[in-house]
C-alpha cells in the first residue's frame, strides 16, 4: 500500500517543512535564541523535509523486508546523508563547534516525529484492509 505518491509528494512535505519550522520558531522564542543564519536553516528545513518524505516513500518497496531493519536503515541513510552534507559544506565553510550535534538533532527529531506519524496510518491501513479481507473470508 503506497501513502505517499506523486498526487501527494509536495502536500507532504509541505506539511512536514510547516511543521519543522513551527517546532523551530517555537523553540526558539521559548529559549529565547535568536538566529543569525534565519535564511540558510529554513532552506535547510525544507531540503530536511524532502529528504524525510523521500525516504519514507521508499518504504513501499521495501514492505517485503522487516520493519525494525527497513525503518532503522532508512533512519541511518537520513542521518548519513545529513552529516555527509554537513561534513562536505565544512570543508568550504567553518561550522559551529556543534554543527554535528545540532544536526544530529535537527534531523532526529523531525524523522521520529514524521516516521511515527507515516508508520502509525500505514499499520492502521493494513489493520483495515485485513478486516475487510476477514469479512470477504466469513461471507
Amino acid at each position: 500500500m503506497k501513502l505517499i505518491n506523486r498526487k501527494n509528494y509536495i502536500s507532504i512535505v509541505c506539511i512536514c517543512f510547516t511543521l519543522n519550522v513551527l517546532v523551530k520558531l517555537i523553540w526558539e522564542k521559548a529559549h529565547g535564541l535568536t538566529d543569525p543564519h534565519y535564511a540558510e536553516n529554513i532552506f535547510l528545513c525544507f531540503g530536511i523535509a524532502l529528504l524525510i518524505t523521500t525516504i519514507l516513500a521508499i518504504h513501499y518497496y521495501l514492505q517485503r523486508f522487516p520493519f525494525i531493519p527497513v525503518f532503522v536503515g532508512q533512519y541511518l541513510i537520513t542521518e548519513g546523508l545529513v552529516l555527509g552534507f554537513v561534513w562536505l559544506i565544512g570543508h568550504y565553510v567553518t561550522l559551529a563547534p556543534t554543527a554535528y550535534r545540532d544536526m544530529f538533532i535537527s534531523v532526529t527529531i523531525p524523522f521520529a516525529v514524521c516516521a511515527l506519524v507515516y508508520y502509525l496510518i500505514f499499520f492502521r491501513q493494513i489493520r483495515k484492509a485485513n478486516a475487510i479481507i476477514e469479512q470477504l473470508n466469513l461471507d
